[in-house]
């Protein structure tokens, strides 16, 4: 439920400045795409031992 930290170029960056931030942006987007395709993964497993429990189905 929390929000990606996504780093940020700095006002009096250089060019080396933005080609390191370039790279770190795009793992920075990775994981925090990799974190939300595992909580929804999660929550989608969790919702279906809920909805299995409700129906007296084991799994």
């Amino acid at each position: 439920m929390r929000p990606c930290s996504l780093p940020r170029l700095a006002a009096d960056a250089s060019q080396d400045d933005l080609d390191r931030l370039y790279a770190e942006r795009g793992a920075a987007l990775v994981a925090c795409d990799a974190a939300r395709r595992l909580a929804v993964e999660t929550l989608e497993v969790e919702r279906g031992l809920v909805d299995d429990w409700l129906d007296g189905r084991p799994r």
